[in-house]
């Protein structure tokens, strides 16, 4: 066990199956929980778990690094849910404030997203608040693995997990976060608890990637160009790659409401057309919904991402990148 700080322990899914998600504020890929934390700190972890409170012990005295000092737990808690996480801690004296750790749920049905964003730090938003699949990727400066884990969570195999490291933005700035999540089996594989570390401190917050700034300069390259990404199972937003197109009805949206009834038949001949390995396809005409109830029409063209395949065994692209264009007033 790590003596004088914090660990992380993933509590997402049954004893059996915790791991280990951080040592201090380095990350650790679902590393050994048995290997890293001795017998009798996981006496003490598995009490804080079901009480749901934070707990202390000394531990027993022994050849080992950690024989006699004292230990703390911690519990990572959403109310309404057992605990998605417990921290540990073993030294001597007091120990240093915890990790940066809040967590989250998503709905893979409802494409939901449910946080508690002030446990990562000051600054942040009180409560637990909830976001529609596409809003939290406001908060992204870079996120390699976005696609990924939307794919990985929108298929929602049984027991299935996925981790990986997004920069966002925060009040004091660019911080790294570490993302897990895990989901179960039957009904439950649909919902994927998780948690949210911040790692800045030993993960440097990285830049935008190369990729996303040649598509934001190709945007900026034509007026009223706005570009995003969608799946292609149901041709549900995924994520902006530009700003959000002004005025449309997207946030906290069933985004399979704003297009017009009337224009939805065309929507899904390009989809098949898509699926079929189209390399672009065009959709003058499209009519979108507006936030103040009214209607604006756009120019679309869609190409498949097939780079957004991870995990996936079929040639079949999983997402689009959708160009809408305004036209000129």
């Amino acid at each position: 066990m790590i003596v004088g700080r914090w660990q992380l322990v993933e509590t997402l899914g049954p004893p059996e199956s915790w791991s280990m998600l951080t040592a201090g504020t380095a990350p650790r890929e679902w590393a050994s929980y048995l290997r890293a934390i001795p017998a009798p700190v996981q006496q003490l972890v598995a009490e804080v778990h079901a009480n749901e409170t934070a707990g202390e012990a000394v531990l027993p005295v022994s050849r080992r690094a950690w024989s006699g000092l004292r230990v703390r737990a911690v519990p990572v808690c959403r109310p309404g849910a057992a605990p998605h996480g417990v921290q540990v801690w073993a030294g001597e004296g007091d120990p240093p404030p915890a990790l940066a750790v809040a967590p989250f749920h998503v709905d893979a049905r409802a494409r939901t997203v449910r946080i508690r964003p002030a446990a990562l730090g000051q600054g942040y938003r009180d409560g637990e608040i909830e976001w529609t699949v596409p809003e939290p990727f406001q908060r992204v400066v870079r996120f390699d693995g976005a696609l990924d884990m939307v794919a990985t969570v929108t298929r929602s195999a049984p027991n299935g997990r996925w981790l990986g490291v997004a920069t966002v933005r925060s009040p004091s700035g660019p911080r790294s976060l570490l993302l897990a999540t895990r989901n179960g089996a039957g009904e439950a594989r649909h919902a994927w608890r998780g948690l949210a570390v911040d790692v800045t401190d030993s993960v440097a917050p990285q830049h935008k990637s190369v990729e996303a700034a040649t598509l934001e300069l190709l945007a900026d390259s034509t007026p009223r160009r706005y570009l995003v990404v969608v799946d292609t199972a149901q041709v549900r937003l995924v994520r902006w790659v530009t700003e959000p197109l002004p005025g449309l009805r997207w946030r906290g949206a069933d985004e399979r409401g704003v297009p017009h009834p009337d224009d939805r038949a065309r929507i899904h001949q390009v989809r098949a057309q898509i699926l079929a390995g189209t390399n672009r396809v065009a959709l003058p005409g499209l009519r979108l919904a507006t936030e103040d109830g009214g209607w604006l029409t756009v120019d679309v063209a869609a190409s498949p991402l097939p780079g957004a395949l991870t995990g996936n065994d079929s040639a079949t692209p999983e997402f689009a990148l959708v160009q809408l264009q305004l036209p000129t007033a």
